[in-house]
């Protein structure tokens, strides 16, 4: 197996991908989703793994007051684990796109387990990363500030995906400012006027679909900065 990049976890839908599994799709069973469909409700037990083949799926907590928090998102050749759900069980999986998942059981996934052994190690490296992306949310909101968290979130993708093109770096990603509000708690108009505020001093630019840092040592600083004015 390959190694692991270390940027498997920095985001809530960059997970190790499990590719090998798609060999194995003529076991489990095959479904299509439109955008907006819900795949499994808030306290439905379907002792599967809802595996994705195309598209993108979300995985909320929906709250005892109605409010729902998005904790993670499922790209293709990832999964959402509701094979050992508790009861009750608050999660709701949506197709946030046209998507195509696949279900396994615990029984399939066994057999298929013992057919292909790399399976599993792929599983386990999947579900390793994912691990990751919420150990490290939870270190960053106990050490550090919302705006802090954007800053290193932003430096970290920089170093981590960054490619150096023409003397600035190039982060080729589909984040959007809400995604990043959701991901580090902090209210979306703040997240706006931070990255205004990157954007006049000059140090980064944000579009759809990618992140220009013009300067990584002033990304540094300033977040060097903000982290001792806690």
């Amino acid at each position: 197996m390959d190694k692991i990049a270390n940027n498997y976890g920095a985001l809530r839908n960059h997970f190790y991908p499990m590719k090998k599994l798609q060999n194995y799709i003529h076991m489990g069973v095959i479904r299509d989703y439109r955008k907006g469909d819900s795949i499994v409700l808030p306290g439905e037990l379907i002792d599967r793994i809802v595996y994705v083949l195309s598209g993108k799926l979300s995985i909320s907590f929906l709250n005892e007051d109605g409010r729902k928090k998005i904790m993670f998102y499922a790209d293709p050749y990832t999964f959402s684990d509701r094979l050992f759900p508790v009861d009750p069980c608050s999660v709701h999986v949506v197709s946030v796109e046209n998507s195509r998942v696949c279900f396994f059981s615990k029984e399939q996934l066994s057999e298929i387990f013992q057919m292909d052994k790399e399976v599993i190690f792929e599983f386990i490296t999947s579900y390793s990363s994912k691990c990751s992306y919420f150990m490290r949310e939870t270190n960053e909101i106990a050490l550090y500030g919302s705006s802090v968290r954007v800053l290193r979130l932003l430096y970290d993708l920089c170093l981590n995906q960054g490619k150096l093109v023409d003397g600035v770096y190039q982060i080729d990603v589909k984040l959007s400012q809400k995604s990043i509000s959701e991901m580090t708690g902090i209210h979306y108009v703040t997240v706006c006027k931070l990255f205004g505020y990157l954007r006049k001093a000059n140090i980064l630019h944000k579009t759809t679909n990618k992140i220009t840092v013009f300067d990584l040592q002033g990304l540094e600083n300033l977040m060097n900065n903000w982290m001792k004015m806690k």
